[in-house]
């Protein structure tokens, strides 16, 4: 596969609704000695499926864009913060990705040229996230959030939080970024802009593109990619579900925003 410059390929999983045991035989084949220890090391039977299920889908899908490379020869190595990236000798031009995994549902971004990150989360989980936004955002994110009903103030905690976990991913740094250092804030129009606290993040607005996506009534989607040379309406955006060496199909998921 091709992906030009100016577009961010999202594949989706499903990981819950693969268990067919000749597809697990075959994920497994693609693991390298490391990740079969990794996978032994989840205590719980559900965290070891969907590790195996996610490296599956990072292996088959950017041998995609590999085609020399296959899935069980790809090779990893991580930045000095833990981001992976792909560091096979025979890679002849830049391939960025990102992965995010939640309860039923696994996503990867692939750019070429860009740096791009990715969160998803369930909105259904048990516990009260709102409780943690003085720990975790801005004094503008919590005072715009805490003006809203009760009853919207669930969903625009997961729309902060994935945006948040994107752009953090997406600069390769983690958590060394302070969360509650930059903001987000949402137009009539819906769309998203981000302001960064100058004393503690150098970084410009106008090199930023997001998308928020709703797949589905209880996952959300955030995807951050910079990139100085390309145009805010220059960006696109592709989406994919796959089972991984099974099927692969084009979707259309909402996009609730765009900036």
């Amino acid at each position: 596969m091709i992906i030009p410059p100016n577009e961010v390929h999202l594949w989706c999983v499903y990981d819950e609704e693969i268990f067919a045991s000749e597809l697990l035989s075959k994920y497994h084949n693609l693991l390298n000695s490391e990740e079969k220890e990794q996978q032994k090391r989840f205590h719980f039977s559900q965290h070891r499926h969907q590790y195996l299920i996610t490296r599956a889908l990072v292996r088959t899908v950017l041998s995609r864009y590999l085609p020399s490379i296959r899935p069980d020869e790809l090779q990893f190595k991580k930045n000095t913060y833990g981001k992976p990236f792909v560091s096979n000798s025979a890679l002849l031009f830049p391939l960025e990705f990102n992965i995010s995994h939640s309860e039923k549902m696994i996503i990867l971004a692939v750019t070429n040229v860009v740096k791009v990150g990715v969160d998803v989360e369930y909105m259904a989980r048990d516990g009260n996230a709102v409780s943690i936004v003085d720990r975790f955002f801005s004094p503008r994110e919590i005072s715009e959030l805490k003006s809203l009903e009760q009853d919207q103030q669930g969903d625009r905690f997961f729309d902060l939080w994935t945006l948040k976990e994107a752009y953090i991913k997406a600069r390769s740094m983690g958590l060394s970024i302070p969360l509650d250092k930059f903001s987000y804030s949402f137009t009539e129009d819906d769309t998203i802009k981000i302001f960064f606290d100058r004393e503690h993040i150098i970084d410009n607005p106008d090199h930023w593109h997001f998308w928020q996506v709703k797949p589905n009534e209880t996952h959300k989607i955030s995807i951050a990619l910079t990139d100085e040379n390309i145009e805010k309406h220059e960006c696109a955006l592709e989406i994919r579900e796959t089972v991984p060496l099974a099927t692969t199909r084009v979707v259309n998921y909402s996009i609730i925003r765009t900036g």
